[in-house]
């Protein structure tokens, strides 16, 4: 088959989703398009556009079908296209935009667009899949909500519709850090490996740390992921926890593998996680998984040791997250299910292509 692949904003969690599909089915022609993720209100207005008036042969050839992550105008695209208006087209949910936080007013006055963009395109779509249950029922839930907003009724049963077509399938995992689950771990390892933005809630997670150096807790921290050790942020923290920190900002590949293999502890404060690939990756390679009874971590990571988590109080937060932090690091062991692998999904993903491909 000749696929289409589309990301429009391209992030390290949809690149790790585009390039796990196209390794699990080699037999296909692939075709991957992409785009920088930045400048999220723009990619999507604007990433149809793009893609419909460059210069790009790929946009003018014939193809068996298209799968696009949800962030990716297709209304435009198809329309735009003659060569791809009755191809099949499979869009992908990686999040969704009716239940993920929103940083400042700004983002606010745009909420209302990106949902009703997010609609459009599944309403343009043979099949939808979201990568969890809390992705899809969320979804589905926050449409309703917007619906009951609108000056007048759609005709027909349109989320009815959308609902029959679509389903649930994760995000599998490749066996990248598989190996690293057989490695000694250090139990008094803390590994923090997500973005360092404020819906992932950095603040809260040193906070819980510093308290538990103030009250004699022993522990090193690798504190990783993406932005992390930008300018000043977080000064103040670093200087606080002094000999405790063993790494400190985004590593090369090299040394995330080196602090997941060892991590004997992974910890999330997430505001945002429609699955989790950060954590999965941790209880991968053999980490006790520690998370907050949020988001899609019940669902994803039913083995981790959870704490309720107060999404209105951070400084609860961080109190709770350092007495449920003392009893792992002083030698309890949780250990994780492996989580989810493409091996065990490629049947899943290949019945919809098969269904896909008899339109």
């Amino acid at each position: 088959m000749n696929i289409l692949l589309l990301s429009a904003y391209h992030s390290a969690s949809h690149r790790y989703w585009c390039d796990g599909l196209m390794a699990a089915f080699p037999e296909h022609n692939w075709t991957l398009r992409h785009q920088p993720a930045r400048h999220f209100s723009w990619r999507i207005e604007a990433s149809g556009w793009l893609w419909a008036m460059s210069d790009d042969a790929a946009f003018q050839q014939s193809y068996d079908l298209i799968i696009a992550t949800s962030l990716t105008n297709v209304v435009t695209l198809k329309a735009r296209c003659p060569a791809l208006r009755d191809v099949p087209l499979w869009l992908y949910f990686h999040e969704n935009q009716f239940a993920h936080p929103l940083s400042d007013q700004q983002q606010r006055a745009h909420q209302t667009a990106w949902q009703f963009k997010s609609l459009e395109n599944a309403f343009c779509a043979d099949w939808i899949s979201f990568n969890t249950h809390f992705n899809r029922d969320t979804f589905f839930t926050g449409a309703r909500q917007l619906f009951k907003k609108f000056p007048e009724q759609f005709p027909g049963n349109v989320l009815s519709n959308i609902e029959k077509i679509s389903d649930v399938l994760p995000v599998p995992l490749t066996e990248r850090f598989s190996a690293l689950r057989e490695q000694p771990k250090d139990p008094k390892l803390i590994v923090w490996n997500h973005r360092w933005e404020w819906d992932k809630q950095p603040q809260c997670f040193l906070s819980a740390l510093l308290q538990l150096k103030q009250s004699g807790v022993d522990f090193r921290l690798a504190m990783l992921g993406s932005g992390g050790g930008r300018g000043d942020a977080f000064a103040g923290e670093r200087q606080a926890l002094g000999e405790c920190v063993v790494h400190w900002g985004e590593a090369d590949e090299a040394t995330y593998r080196h602090w997941l293999g060892r991590a004997g502890v992974g910890v999330s404060t997430a505001l945002h996680d429609f699955q989790g690939l950060a954590m999965q990756e941790l209880a991968q390679a053999g980490a006790t998984c520690v998370v907050p009874n949020r988001q899609a971590y019940p669902e994803c990571l039913p083995d981790a040791v959870f704490y309720q988590g107060n999404e209105q109080d951070a400084a609860e937060e961080a109190r709770e997250l350092a007495d449920v932090l003392k009893p792992q690091l002083n030698g309890r062991k949780v250990e994780s299910a492996i989580p989810l692998r493409w091996k065990n999904y490629v049947t899943n993903y290949q019945a919809i292509i098969n269904r896909l491909r008899s339109l």
